[in-house]
């Protein structure tokens, strides 16, 4: 996967030493590119752009700080509309019920032993592979997009218009380009400037695809027999994957 983005709030700088040596040898044994960053409070890191903390894929939050606590950095993330997964780090339990309302990921007690940090880090990483993002340039500005939210995109001159269940977004990249990086396991190219994500996919009849939402796209003669084969071949293996 691409390189992480982990950011670490504590304001103990032994804790910060500790979860720093426990990240540099998982991430040394599985091989994993990362850029982590500390932080001695939740205010401190909030002052950090927001682009940077959108981009932040997991937060390992210390919940007993003074002045803001972890719950309410965890709160403020989640009002920022992060999709990173937050693991709290804590020596108590008070704030458990919290963390379960803010969705929190994970919640790791101190002391914090090797074996449940890896069980815990294997767990979010293999959730981030399933949740994919790109990176593109809107407005001259750098935005995330989780292909999960991606219904299909089409490809309108130079640009390419990303359409989402809560809007579009335009950038400039072909339809080739985008299923060479991103969409070859989960998107079927549909024509020369449409690709399809096949989670979205609720029916083919003839050359007509429709959508979940109930958008009809046209699919290209050229392409017909490919899109048909790999959309029964997913719901063959979406069927598979739920007994």
């Amino acid at each position: 996967m691409d390189k992480l983005r982990i950011a670490v709030c504590d304001d103990e700088i032994v804790q910060q030493k500790l979860i720093q040596a426990l990240l540099q040898k998982y991430l040394t044994e599985n091989n994993i590119l990362a850029e982590v960053k500390f932080y001695t409070s939740g205010q401190e890191y909030l002052k950090e752009k927001k682009s940077e903390i959108l981009e932040t894929d997991i937060f390992l939050l210390d919940i007993f700080m003074p002045e803001m606590n972890g719950i309410d950095i965890g709160k403020e993330l989640k009002n920022f509309g992060v999709q990173g997964k937050i693991i709290f780090i804590t020596g108590g339990n008070d704030y458990i019920t919290e963390a379960f309302e803010i969705k929190a990921f994970s919640y790791i007690q101190k002391p914090v032993e090797y074996e449940k940090f890896v069980k815990v880090m294997n767990s979010v990483i293999a959730g981030l592979e399933k949740h994919r993002y790109m990176d593109v340039v809107v407005d001259r500005e750098k935005q995330r997009i989780y292909l999960d939210d991606v219904e299909y995109v089409e490809t309108l001159g130079r640009r390419l218009v990303i359409y989402m269940k809560d809007g579009e977004v335009e950038t400039y990249l072909s339809v080739k380009n985008f299923m060479d990086e991103y969409g070859e396991d989960d998107f079927i190219q549909i024509s020369r400037y449409v690709a399809v994500s096949k989670s979205r996919i609720q029916r083919i009849v003839g050359r007509s695809l429709y959508l979940i939402n109930g958008r009809e796209l046209s699919i290209s003669e050229k392409y017909l027999a490919t899109t048909k084969k790999l959309h029964i071949a997913y719901i063959h293996t979406k069927k598979v994957a739920t007994v």
